[in-house]
């Protein structure tokens, strides 16, 4: 008791503020989720925690309790709060799970994230909060364990405003999403060319934003016209799903499906496959319950046989497993390796497309303890060091189907921050927000925030117009005018290209042009030459030569 009441003493020596002193700071994206030898340093300098790694040589000591108070700070309405903190097990279990949560005075309990803890060595825990109201708000840290030493080192929680967060976000697109470009228009004999008109127009985005497509789009002139003339990329929600193609046993039906491709290739629109299999034991084909192991392996071996060579090449990538964490049919079924052999086999039919763990919960559910972004990498470390899967391309899909309440941005970032360490494309494969007064407010906080975020590559969101039967997202209705949800859509549609620019050359013949990833198509003119020349381009992230050079022939 008396150790105990030393480490609250501890505790109480940081010094905490409310909110004085907060600067525009630029947000930290970095992550780790290596276990270290000593702590690295605080956060912000701690921000309103002001204690950084190494002060007195102290270390803090939670000893044998589940939950430990670190201390109650007052929160401000509307703030968005980092949290982070460096943790290790002193002594007890070999690896804990260990929790940041925040109290309110409500009794209001809310997750902002974990770790997962271990002796010997230092875990960087990474989370946050929206502050839903101003108030004294108790931060407590939680273990799933009994009789566990943890450490606490280098904490920091640090506020920024809804201003500041927004002007991150600007900041990162303008930095990850776009390319400053260089036009040099020059005549033949290399002179420059000194006011010459440049019209450049994107005619397609470089970012995969696309939006989930059903069956009811073969059926409805106006919502394939609605479609195509806003997104070019898709996932069908059902059609290529085992139950969908395969209801009696031995029946295969690919029309559906096939159809829907077909629409997608005549339109320019790339294709996610969803999906080769789903963990879930209620989401088989009705037929799968008879087989015994034997029949069952057949029976999966061709089911992944026939749908992955028959799309082989055609699609941006494939769901291989779908939510592998949460479920484990095929692993009870035919044992623990199941999912990992799967992935394998799917790589070697098709080993130019990018194979999906496709997952729910990682970044719009902080409370599920199952799929957290730690969880999810080590799962997919697991798929990717199986024998026989080097040199699978892999991507984290994430599948995004957030509730009604005010969403959990902090938390959300901060996940996204620890799965971008892995180096793997993220998607949000299937965005959707449950009915309320704020879902427009809260979609358009999640999409901002995802395509703002350094390693998110592609979003698809799950909606449509009433004709599609999409009844959690209705963008548009019978008539196919967009509802508030819909606009917010096509603002952010049309916020995230370049749209037409039009510059003028200075005397050296140059100009300057900040412009979006993607295709273009650029004219030059010259009004007192009347001379003109058209080309057209790619802006793309890793592009080496910025500069479009532009020649007139005479």
């Amino acid at each position: 008791m008396k150790i105990a009441e030393a480490c609250v003493s501890l505790l109480s020596c940081i010094l905490l503020f409310s909110g004085h002193g907060v600067f525009a700071l630029s947000y930290d994206y970095s992550a780790t989720t290596e276990c270290l030898a000593a702590p690295e340093r605080a956060r912000y300098g701690g921000g309103m925690m002001e204690f950084n790694q190494g002060t007195n040589g102290t270390k803090f000591i939670l000893l044998q309790d589940k939950t430990h108070s670190l201390q109650a700070v007052k929160l401000e309405e509307g703030n968005l709060y980092t949290f982070s903190a460096w943790i290790r097990i002193g002594k007890g279990s070999e690896s804990v799970t260990v929790d940041v949560m925040f109290n309110a005075s409500d009794g209001k309990l809310i997750h902002g994230g974990e770790t997962i803890a271990k002796k010997g060595c230092w875990s960087l825990l990474k989370g946050g909060i929206v502050a839903e109201s101003s108030g004294l708000v108790e931060i407590l840290l939680m273990s799933r364990a009994k009789g566990v030493d943890i450490w606490v080192d280098s904490v920091s929680l640090q506020p920024f405003t809804p201003k500041q967060w927004r002007s991150h976000q600007e900041k990162s697109i303008n930095k990850v999403r776009k390319k400053k470009l260089s036009f040099a228009v020059t005549y033949a004999n290399k002179t420059a060319v000194d006011g010459a008109l440049i019209s450049i127009h994107q005619t397609e985005s470089g970012f995969q934003f696309g939006c989930g497509m059903n069956h009811n789009i073969l059926t409805s002139e106006g919502y394939r016209k609605w479609f195509a003339s806003r997104f070019k990329a898709t996932s069908f929600t059902n059609e290529m799903k085992w139950y969908s193609t395969e209801k009696v046993q031995g029946d295969e039906n690919y029309t559906v499906a096939d159809a829907m491709m077909k629409f997608a290739k005549r339109n320019g629109i790339s294709v996610r496959g969803h999906t080769i299999f789903w963990d879930n034991q209620r989401m088989q084909p009705k037929w799968i319950n008879d087989l015994g192991p034997t029949e069952l392996k057949k029976a999966v071996t061709r089911r992944l046989n026939s749908v992955v060579s028959r799309y082989a090449g055609q699609l941006t990538g494939w769901d291989v497993m779908n939510e592998n964490l949460h479920f484990h049919f095929f692993e009870d079924k035919l044992g623990e390796n199941a999912s990992y052999v799967l992935y394998s086999m799917a790589y070697h039919l098709d080993p130019s497309t990018t194979l999906f763990m496709n997952e729910y919960n990682t970044i719009e559910d902080s409370k599920d303890p199952t799929s957290t972004a730690s969880k999810y990498k080590t799962k997919l470390e697991k798929i990717l060091s199986f024998p026989g899967n080097k040199g699978l391309k892999a991507a984290i899909g994430l599948q995004g189907h957030f509730g009604a309440e005010k969403p959990n941005i902090v938390f959300m970032r901060s996940a996204l921050d620890i799965l971008g360490t892995m180096g793997l494309p993220i998607w949000l494969t299937e965005v959707d927000v449950r009915k309320g007064p704020n879902q427009a407010e809260y979609l358009e906080d999640i999409l901002r925030e995802a395509y703002s975020h350094p390693a998110v590559k592609g979003i698809i969101i799950f909606g449509g117009p009433k004709v599609s039967g999409f009844d959690v997202m209705t963008l548009a209705d019978s008539e196919f005018k967009a509802t508030r949800i819909g606009e917010v859509v096509d603002k952010l549609i049309e916020e995230w290209k370049s749209g037409r620019k039009d510059v003028r050359t200075n005397g050296r013949g140059w100009c300057e042009v900040s412009l979006f990833h993607g295709d273009y198509e650029v004219n030059v003119y010259h009004p007192f030459t009347k001379l003109s020349a058209a080309s057209s381009f790619k802006v793309t992230e890793d592009m080496e030569n910025s500069t479009v050079f532009v020649q007139f022939h005479v």
